[in-house]
């Protein structure tokens, strides 16, 4: 059998990307190294908690085949990469390794099959200068090839966000192919293009500015957050009774600023934007720069959990954490308000209890805390409830007077 596509990466973003694109009639060989993943697809299950990803593994059948070999991948010409790349604990830097990885297996592959020449498509978020540096001579040291002779090469960067993926893949404000040639990314655009449902603007850039785009859309949306909570800590500070959201609102209306990501709240979180603001400063620091702005996004991230806490600790000793995603819609918790505050009062003497309409959020931040199945049960049980993420969901039209309500995002 022959693919139109090999895979590579069937995580939170790879999965809903790979079916997409079968879904769409594309054969698709979607690759996988988690055994215990790939079982669960191939039996049609649905692995996690994404809109639309159930639909899309079943309108798949017949388009798409899992596995967790690279055996059968010189059946296709071109190769996706969409693997983690997880931020460096020491600077924040993203790793390569499981793009190394994987681009070493297909190439051990293809140059053990025979072929003579094959395609790569990368999406992973990476550090500016990877592809070059790293990426094209480790594929022309294993095959022997040239690039733009044997072998073409693009990165075309995500622009979605968890609980929206399969949405935000179809519909894209904008698409972004970064390549060796501009012919090859006019190829690559009309791969992607099959799994579009609008016509969104295209840039054609090089390979060098696409990685340096990527990073720096994420890191202007975390200013941009980052503003919008500062103006509410300001506010709370200048007088309790301005509400900020009459304020973003109403400037938001400027088509210079906008209203999207632009309401006081939490501090940003997931699995993006807080690794795309540390990224984006060690980019900095490694040209001799500074990423002023960066370091201003961090610290007011930092005062945002610390005004909560400071509201925690106003009230009694049971406390309720409710909405345990990083944000409405996602058992995702990274770097959420729920993760950060469990992790900030691990040495207080708070009784913590938590509430999610996903369960698989509870069991995401790997904790002992104790879970109530009930919001009810929640409220009748504390002393301080806190809204964690802002879904209105949470929210009772009768809560008890005596509770310590912190609601950074006005929803109660």
């Amino acid at each position: 059998m022959k693919y139109d596509i090999s895979f590579i990466g069937l995580g939170k973003l790879g999965l809903p990307l790979a079916t997409n694109f079968a879904k769409c009639k594309k054969k698709v060989l979607a690759i996988d190294l988690n055994t215990k993943l790939i079982n669960n697809l191939k039996e049609g299950t649905t692995p996690w908690i994404e809109p639309d990803l159930e639909d899309n593994i079943k309108n798949s059948t017949g388009y798409i085949t899992y596995t967790d070999s690279y055996d059968e991948v010189s059946k296709s010409n071109t190769t996706i990469i969409l693997v983690n790349t997880p931020s460096k604990a020491k600077d924040g830097s993203f790793s390569n390794e499981y793009i190394i990885n994987s681009l070493t297996s297909v190439c051990n592959q293809i140059v053990y099959d025979g072929k003579k020449s094959h395609n790569f498509i990368l999406s992973s978020t990476v550090m500016p200068g990877s592809i070059y540096d790293e990426f094209i001579p480790l594929i022309e040291s294993i095959t022997g090839w040239t690039l733009g002779e044997q072998f073409n090469f693009a990165y075309v960067p995500d622009f979605v966000a968890i609980g929206s993926v399969i949405k935000n893949f179809h519909y894209p404000d904008f698409v972004l192919v970064g390549a060796n040639t501009r012919e090859f990314s006019d190829e690559v655009f009309l791969i992607y293009a099959r799994q579009l449902k609008s016509a969104p603007p295209t840039s054609h850039i090089s390979l060098k500015e696409a990685e340096l785009a990527k990073v720096a859309l994420n890191a202007y949306i975390t200013t941009k957050i980052s503003f919008a909570n500062y103006l509410g800590l300001l506010a709370e500070k200048l007088d309790p009774s301005i509400n900020v959201d009459n304020i973003t609102q109403a400037i938001g209306q400027d088509k210079r600023i906008g209203t999207k990501y632009f309401k006081a709240g939490g501090p940003y979180g997931g699995t993006c934007f807080p690794r795309d603001t540390w990224a984006f400063m060690q980019i900095s620091n490694r040209v001799g720069m500074f990423s002023e702005q960066m370091a201003a996004n961090e610290q007011i991230n930092n005062a945002s959990i610390s005004s909560i806490l400071n509201k925690i600790n106003s009230g009694g000793k049971r406390v309720g954490l409710v909405g345990l995603g990083f944000k409405p819609g996602t058992s995702v918790v990274t770097e959420g308000v729920a993760e950060k505050l469990i992790k900030s009062l691990a040495s207080s003497n708070k009784t913590i209890l938590l509430h999610d309409v996903f369960k698989a959020s509870y069991d995401n931040l790997n904790t002992t805390h104790e879970w109530v199945s009930s919001i009810e049960d929640i409220y009748q049980t504390v002393d301080t409830v806190v809204f964690c993420n802002g879904d209105s969901v949470y929210s009772l039209k009768n809560l008890p007077k005596s509770i310590n309500i912190v609601d950074p995002w006005r929803v109660a």
